[in-house]
């Protein structure tokens, strides 16, 4: 393991999940308990080598565990030791810092639906007053499983098909700016409910993190245009983008 040689205990976490690629084998982790091949597939540009060392060295730090999974699985799975879930919080706030560089989109960049649940961490911040609802969500080749209320906003993998309140089906950029609430001229993903479930769809959408307003400090909020730092823009009312409203 490289050192940067200091007594600080930033440069010293640095040395345990600051090479290339650490964090992000961390952030697969944190969706969910995954496979060799799983986080290959999930990583895509890492060679095959060079993800086999960085698991050993996160193993040996003491930040992953592994073990041999019975069928149908029948495969060593990777998953986060209690002090690698500590890393939650770090990430989560970083992911929240850098969702203005979502912005321009997906472009040339790969994408995968299920750094969505990541993408969803940062957006919506633990609280106790989320309105009760489930929202399904197919993006890239994956499909989650929304869920908010009083415990927070939890999002999981999922077998395509099941219920939901909500459905919101499109790319993860697009999807990604429907959770969001903000009003752009670019896609948004549309989405599909009952009336009672789209109210409270916007009403989740209405406590979704951006950089405009501190969220902690003002509570609930309406949606607002873009600004420019030091200036709070006139609220505009929001509504969840292109729904179709399902009956029944």
């Amino acid at each position: 393991m490289k050192s940067y040689g200091e007594f600080c205990a930033l440069s010293r976490a640095l040395d345990v999940v600051g090479d290339r690629w650490t964090i992000l084998v961390v952030r697969e982790l944190l969706i969910a308990p995954s496979r060799y091949t799983d986080l290959h597939k999930a990583l895509p540009g890492i060679a095959t080598n060079l993800l086999a060392q960085r698991l050993r060295t996160l193993e040996e730090a003491g930040v992953i565990t592994s073990e041999e999974q019975p069928a149908p699985v029948s495969a060593q799975v990777y998953m986060l030791t209690d002090w690698g879930r500590g890393l939650h919080t770090v990430l989560v706030d970083l992911a929240r810092w850098g969702v203005p560089l979502l912005a321009p989109g997906i472009g040339d960049d790969h994408s995968q639906g299920r750094w969505l649940v990541f993408a969803i961490m940062a957006l919506f911040p633990e609280r106790a007053d989320y309105p009760s609802l489930t929202v399904r969500i197919i993006a890239d080749g994956d499909e989650l499983l929304l869920t908010a209320g009083a415990g927070g906003v939890q999002t999981t993998l999922t077998s395509p098909g099941g219920p939901a309140d909500i459905t919101i089906e499109g790319r993860s950029d697009d999807v990604f700016r429907t959770l969001s609430g903000e009003l752009t001229d670019k896609p948004t993903a549309p989405v599909s409910g009952d009336d009672a479930a789209l109210q409270r769809f916007s009403q989740l959408i209405s406590l979704a993190y951006t950089h405009d307003l501190d969220v902690a400090a003002l509570g609930p909020r309406t949606l607002t245009a873009s600004a420019s730092p030091g200036h709070t823009p006139a609220p505009v009312p929001r509504q969840p983008p292109r729904t179709t409203q399902r009956r029944g």
